[in-house]
């Protein structure tokens, strides 16, 4: 685990050190200022879909449009190399009336056309940058009835990034330029006396300045930086200049950002008891990112409290018995919190791994077999720690999917109470390999929603209670 310094201290060293890496290396973006990456990055989809407010000339009056916005982004990226967002497209329905409006008067009939202007905005932390990004709307003929469906496709400029951690992307409102071909059937007005005659051309509309509505998610995705190499002489003084400003500063060269507000899903499987034990949400605390800026390895550290979760299962395959399992940390005695740290790397698939060794303790209370209360003491624990090997995709300012497919559960002590020792009895129910464990994680941070179910699908948690209730089912079912 890396030491631990005050959350003052992070925050304020961490965003002093951005700012003086900015100043050594250049702005928190640039466009076409970087070197082409090596190799293409992994990508994913990203989405978001904003209201927006259209100030159309009067008669028409303001109004409410719905921007959905689909671009490809690398998940991750280095230093000193470039990002490229592709296949981005705009997409909002045009009401009738507008689209009519374009048209010269009396036409019922023709095409829009025209072009969208927005920017990206690019920021991390308090810092930000915005890109302009010029859209065009390819002639869309006006529908018998109903509104205009505009598409509108373009190419973001190759974006430099030049700052370590999570650089997150937002849309913003465009303006519309639009304008309308008559159909060729339409009213036709000669241009000279000896001419033929042409469609009446729609003169352009004046640009319209949309406005993003307030109270909303505008995330469209986020891109996890991370160090290319060893940092010259420059980078390394400015580093030195901001940790001489604190009192308590981080290690040398280890660049390090405090972790939003992360939950915790856990679930277990037992493969002797076929028991399903899966947690109530935790949080993660003290959570930090960690990147080494000599050696480029990074990792994640924090703390999470488990609370006691109940399973129902079939012991020896007929008897129904229902107890309260609890994960501690090996000082169980004296604390309750587990601490979790592990490293992160690009796995094979391109993604960012985390892979992680934990020792937990679990201890059994609350059993009823059969209905009936069995009493198993205060502290029936088991003897030696749970291993748990986890490992898979993870990204600390996003989601976590990690697990450890094959884990091993020890003997139990001290089960019982008076002259009754139950520990026999539930190490044989229980003991053994083959069990699974699966972590998952969710960042809440990147979502300003005052509503959480309307953040984006990556950082949104499954909702509580429904996974335990659906286990619990499953493993009371006869066999």
């Amino acid at each position: 685990m890396p030491r631990r310094v005050r959350p003052r201290s992070v925050t304020v060293t961490a965003l002093a050190a951005a700012g003086l890496l900015s100043a050594a290396n250049g702005a928190l973006t640039g466009v076409g200022s970087a070197a082409p990456a090596p190799e293409a990055p992994p990508e994913k989809t990203a989405t978001a879909s904003v209201s927006v407010t259209c100030p159309f000339a009067d008669p028409l009056g303001s109004r409410k449009l719905t921007v959905a916005t689909s671009a490809t982004l690398p998940s991750q990226a280095k230093t000193g190399t470039s990002a490229t967002i592709s296949k981005y497209s705009v997409q909002l329905s045009l009401p009738r009336d507008v689209a009519l409006s374009l048209l010269p008067a009396g036409a019922t009939a023709g095409s829009v056309q025209g072009a969208m202007q927005l920017d990206l905005t690019v920021h991390q932390g308090e810092r930000s940058d915005k890109i302009p990004v010029p859209l065009t709307v390819a002639p869309t003929p006006l529908p018998e009835t109903g509104d205009v469906n505009l598409t509108a496709t373009g190419d973001v400029p190759e974006i430099a990034i030049n700052t370590i951690g999570a650089v997150i992307f937002d849309v913003t409102a465009p303006t519309l330029a639009l304008a309308a071909v008559p159909a060729p059937d339409a009213a036709a007005t000669p241009a000279a006396p000896d001419a033929p005659a042409t469609p009446a051309a729609a003169q352009p509309a004046p640009p319209v300045a949309c406005t993003l509505d307030a109270d909303q998610q505008a995330t469209l995705g986020t891109i996890l930086v991370q160090p290319t190499a060893t940092p010259g002489p420059e980078q390394k003084a400015a580093l030195g200049a901001a940790a001489a400003q604190e009192d308590e500063p981080p290690p040398a060269n280890e660049y390090t950002v405090p972790l939003g507000l992360i939950t915790i899903f856990t679930k277990s499987t037992i493969k002797r008891l076929g028991a399903t034990v899966v947690s109530d949400p935790a949080l993660l605390i003290n959570g930090f990112f960690s990147v080494d800026l000599d050696t480029g390895e990074s990792r994640v550290s924090g703390s999470a409290v488990f609370k006691p979760a109940t399973t129902t299962f079939l012991a020896f395959g007929f008897v129904p018995v229902t107890a309260t399992v609890e994960f501690l940390p090996e000082d169980y005695l004296n604390s309750k919190m587990i601490e979790i740290g592990g490293g992160l790397y690009t796995g094979d698939d391109g993604e960012i791994w985390l892979s992680t060794k934990l020792n937990v303790k679990g201890r059994v209370s609350g059993v009823k077999i059969n209905g009936v209360p069995v009493d198993v003491g205060p502290d029936c624990v088991t003897k030696d720690p749970i291993t748990l090997n986890v490992s898979g995709h993870y990204d600390p300012f996003t989601t976590g999917h990690i697990q450890d497919p094959n884990f091993e559960l020890p003997e139990f002590r001290d089960c019982g109470s008076g002259s009754q020792d139950l520990t026999p009895l539930l190490s044989g129910m229980s003991k053994g390999k083959g069990n699974e464990a699966k972590i998952d994680t969710y960042n809440l941070n990147g979502c300003t929603e005052p509503d959480h179910t309307k953040c984006p699908p990556d950082t949104l948690p499954p909702k509580q209670g429904s996974q335990a209730a659906a286990a619990q089912k499953a493993a009371a079912k006869p066999r």
